[in-house]
């Protein structure tokens, strides 16, 4: 069972990859914009050990959105194979997402804001019924430590934290940091200007 979630046209999945290439050119400079995106694309997949995923993804998502079924779930297993990535057909992820290495897993109808960074062997999964696929839905720079769990149709806010190995099943508010198992939400301390 398939969730609604909105088309993705060849403009959008260009942007949308711009954005991640703007996130990757801040560990590897020789990213930066000047050239075109597919030629930053194949220099990207080459110098990094993870773009590779995003452009499988992106790829992915608009052939699906297109009307290329077949197409679509080739790549999806070509990213489970050489990156040891599993991002499912009804997730959409905004421009800027930075996967630091393989082993993650993202499925149901999820929706993520933009410049996610993922650490290895996170899943972001369901749980429940079989016909209920409904997932998370996340908001802007989010940052998902090594080994944490999302699951079901919980709400990540904005600059919200997951700790590594946390196990999320209930709601962590905006500037939050969410530890532990079942992880709980604490507040993070706000800095004024000038503060370290």
């Amino acid at each position: 069972m398939s969730g609604a979630q909105p088309r993705v046209d060849w403009a959008e999945t260009i942007a949308l990859i711009d954005l991640d290439l703007a996130t990757y050119a801040l560990w590897f400079p020789g990213l930066s914009p000047g050239r075109p995106t597919w030629l930053r694309s194949i220099h990207a997949c080459f110098a990094t050990e993870m773009f590779g995923a995003n452009l499988l993804y992106r790829l992915q998502t608009y052939l699906h959105g297109s009307g290329h079924p077949r197409s679509a779930t080739l790549l999806a297993r070509l990213n489970r194979i050489l990156f040891s990535v599993t991002i499912g057909r009804d997730v959409r992820i905004g421009g800027g997402l930075y996967i630091a290495h393989g082993n993650v897993v993202i499925e149901g109808t999820t929706t993520i804001g933009r410049r996610m960074s993922v650490a290895p062997f996170v899943t972001v999964g369901l749980v429940g019924s079989a016909f209920d696929v409904r997932g998370a839905t996340m908001g802007d720079d989010v940052m998902i430590g090594t080994g944490a769990k999302i699951l079901g149709r919980v709400r990540i806010g904005d600059r919200a934290q997951i700790g590594a190995n946390a196990v999320v099943l209930s709601d962590v508010p905006a500037d939050s940091t969410a530890v532990g198992v079942p992880a709980r939400a604490q507040r993070m301390a706000t800095r004024g200007p000038g503060q370290a």
